[in-house]
């Protein structure tokens, strides 16, 4: 069965969720499996304060760039992202598809590597807000990930309500 890794920083939108399940939805027609999917959350703020504050003043979001959200305790942060993680896999099985979760503590890179080899992972997406920082210098997580492990891997920018 095809295995797709997912990389999420919060729960999926359900327009989220249609437009990756979308992205597989021939595979029967194919001749192919069904998709399997790997939810995996990235436990905490792996780009730092400076980082994150940066991508906060570039996207203008001078709320959150004078916030101290960048500095959650361990523990709420495995809370948050054990949050997330289960809504995005509980949205997948609602929608029919088959799901798992993992979360990830640590160096994201070899840790993710490691989930991929584990998984028996085809293909990497990882859903994300816009980093600006990290994107100019080609620092995200979707670039490191290809060149690591020589997987397809497709950067989707999450749908962000802009209210």
């Amino acid at each position: 069965m095809p295995t797709t890794m997912l990389i999420v920083e919060k729960a999926i939108t359900q327009h989220d969720l249609d437009y990756v399940v979308s992205l597989h939805e021939e595979n029967p027609e194919d001749g192919i499996a069904p998709e399997n999917y790997v939810v995996v959350v990235p436990v905490g703020k792996e780009n730092g304060k400076v980082l994150a504050t940066l991508d906060d003043l570039a996207l203008g979001n001078f709320k959150g760039a004078e916030d101290d959200s960048h500095d959650e305790p361990l523990n709420e942060a495995v809370v948050e992202a054990r949050a997330t993680m289960t809504a995005t896999v509980e949205a997948f099985q609602h929608a029919g598809k088959q799901a798992a979760g993992e979360l990830l503590v640590g160096p994201p890179v070899d840790g993710l590597k490691a989930l991929a080899a584990k998984h028996g992972v085809d293909e990497i997406i990882v859903l994300t807000v816009p980093h600006l920082v990290e994107e100019f210098f080609h620092r995200d997580l979707a670039t490191r990930l290809r060149k690591a492990t020589d997987l397809p891997t497709l950067r989707l920018m999450a749908h962000v309500n802009l209210d």
